[in-house]
């Protein structure tokens, strides 16, 4: 294993290898490659590459040459990166990087571990059980709100929720109001920039307003720390401000800046993703919405504490569940370090690397009919998810493995809580429903009938 003081930055400054001759694979159209695939069918083109290239393969999207990496030893080697070889900072500074610059998830190694530490105090017990309190009158004005003529398409009525929650537990701002919209505004132009094809600031341009909503969620944080640090708010971006490190000294304002915009983001749209996923598949499977149903009810009383949620047996085993079959985070990405062997192939240093979780997640080794929507797998007695180490990581894995997981699960917990004891739902006859799986997946324009309890 290579010792730390032989450990250097050099490989910020390389450029991208891009010669995968020697690999097996498919680059699909000029330019854009696979990238519609990425978008519409992912689950479905990383299956394609396994059937005809197994699990190390070469593709290209958006301008970038890949090695897609599949397989859970092979996932277990990155994620874990024993050997430091496997960079998130050079992986995603095509992408996430054109509008998360300097966020957890793009520092690498001694950098990473550091900056950690300033959401410690945020994901802790006792905050959390005060998040769960600040939730309540946001979730139920939202959830009650949602029928209207017996109906409802549900994803944009659950992304302004969580919205609307993520500026009071998040960011402690009232809502809603002049401030919160411009900021719901910039996270949506965010998203779409994501999805820019080319990446200049071609005003009007998708990848344009995106840069414009970046520095809208920079502008805001910047101005907010003084107050912050000086004041006892108990939402995540006060704690942040608040935090220290190890000399003592609060972290910087680029640092504080660059984090809170980047947790907004991961903890938002994710749960987002999530909770459109567990609606469509208990609509369809109706038996599971009536099993939580009956455990919500079973809590006998009105607003659930931290412990409660807790006990939501049957709410967790879908909840990952639904993670497991449309992880709300599909895909991850690396840059080797260093020349490294995975598989049969040699992969040169500065390569990107690929890992769509959705293939470990769905793989007949390791999971019963895996295509089938089945919550026991994750019951004490099945346990399937502990089949091997990494078959199931849909909160990343190693040094990176998502620092806010269990706020994520709470989020959701609460939302189904109040949505459960309002509303029975279901799709109307014939929906089939389609997936989108980028910037983050869900399923396209999901309607619910809803009968209010």
């Amino acid at each position: 294993m290579m010792s730390k003081a032989a450990f250097n930055t050099d490989y910020k400054n390389l450029p991208d290898h891009k010669d995968l001759s020697h690999i097996p694979g498919e680059n699909g159209l000029p330019w854009i490659g696979k990238g519609l695939s990425f978008v519409f069918g992912l689950e479905r083109m990383a299956q394609d590459h396994y059937d005809r290239f197994g699990e190390i393969s070469k593709t290209r999207a958006l301008g970038t040459s890949w090695v897609m990496a599949l397989g859970a030893d092979n996932w277990q080697q990155i994620l874990l990166d024993r050997d430091r070889n496997f960079s998130t900072e050079k992986g995603y500074e095509t992408s996430l990087a054109n509008f998360y610059p300097k966020g957890l998830l793009l520092r690498d190694y001694d950098e990473h571990k550091t900056q950690r530490r300033i959401m410690q105090k945020a994901f802790k017990t006792q905050a959390m059980k005060g998040y769960v309190e600040q939730m309540t009158p946001v979730l139920q004005r939202h959830i009650g709100d949602f029928e209207k003529n017996g109906q409802c398409i549900f994803g944009p009525l659950v992304k302004d929720t969580l919205l609307d929650v993520g500026a009071k537990i998040f960011i402690g701002l009232d809502s809603p109001n002049d401030k919160t919209q411009q900021l719901n505004k910039a996270f949506v132009d965010i998203n779409h920039g994501l999805l820019a094809q080319l990446h200049v600031e071609i005003p009007g341009s998708t990848f344009w307003r995106g840069k414009r909503g970046m520095r809208t969620l920079h502008s805001f944080f910047a101005d907010e720390i003084p107050s912050r640090r000086e004041g006892m708010k108990e939402d995540m971006f006060s704690h942040m401000c608040r935090e220290k490190n190890e000399d003592g000294d609060y972290f910087s304002d680029i640092d504080v800046v660059a984090n809170a915009a980047f947790l907004l983001f991961a903890a938002h749209d994710t749960t987002t993703s999530t909770l459109n996923s567990i609606m469509m598949y208990t609509a369809a499977n109706p038996e599971w919405q009536e099993k939580m149903r009956g455990e919500v009810e079973a809590l006998n009383t009105d607003h659930p504490s931290y412990e409660d949620l807790d006990n939501m047996e049957m709410v967790d085993r879908v909840f990952h569940e639904a993670i497991r079959l449309v992880p709300p985070a599909p895909i991850g990405t690396r840059r080797t370090i260093n020349e490294c062997q995975m598989g049969d192939y040699t992969i040169p240093a500065n390569t990107k690397i690929l890992i769509p979780f959705t293939f470990n997640h769905r793989d007949p080794r390791y999971w019963t009919n895996p295509l089938a929507f089945d919550p026991d797998r994750f019951s004490p007695e099945r346990q399937e998810h502990k089949n091997h180490p990494f078959c199931y990581h849909p909160f990343g894995g190693g040094a990176h493995k998502c620092i806010g997981m269990h706020f994520a699960n709470m989020l959701v917990k609460s939302f189904m809580f109040y949505f459960l004891k309002t509303y029975r739902y279901s799709t109307p006859e014939g929906y089939v429903a389609k997936l989108q799986w980028a910037p983050l997946p869900k399923p396209t324009k999901l309607p619910l009938l809803l009968e209010r309890i």
